[in-house]
């Protein structure tokens, strides 16, 4: 493996890693969840108070899962990015070889 593909490689880890590790870690995992914010405005579909027709209440929506997964999208660009690698060392082999 020559100095130049060895640097390559090693940049593109350097580059890659990050944003990778980003997706599978991010940094809030694990944190409590931020405090409510009190200058939230009141709801506006708020149904009428006294009236004793409308519709019934939502139930509560129960507990929310709190496993963060990975976005798709860079799996898919990381992966893509490898392709594009790999195909330009193969063109340059061609181009050499012929």
């Amino acid at each position: 493996m020559t100095r130049q593909r060895l640097g390559a490689l090693a940049l593109a880890a350097g580059l890659l890693t990050p944003a990778v590790t980003a997706a599978y870690f991010p940094p809030n995992i694990g944190m409590p969840p931020p405090p409510p914010v009190n200058g939230v405005p009141p709801d506006p579909f708020e149904p009428p108070v006294g009236a004793p027709l409308g519709e019934p209440e939502a139930p509560d929506p129960g507990p929310q899962p709190s496993v963060q997964t990975p976005e798709p999208a860079s799996v898919v660009t990381a992966l893509s990015g490898v392709a594009v690698a790999a195909g330009y060392g193969l063109r340059r082999r061609m181009k050499m070889a012929a």
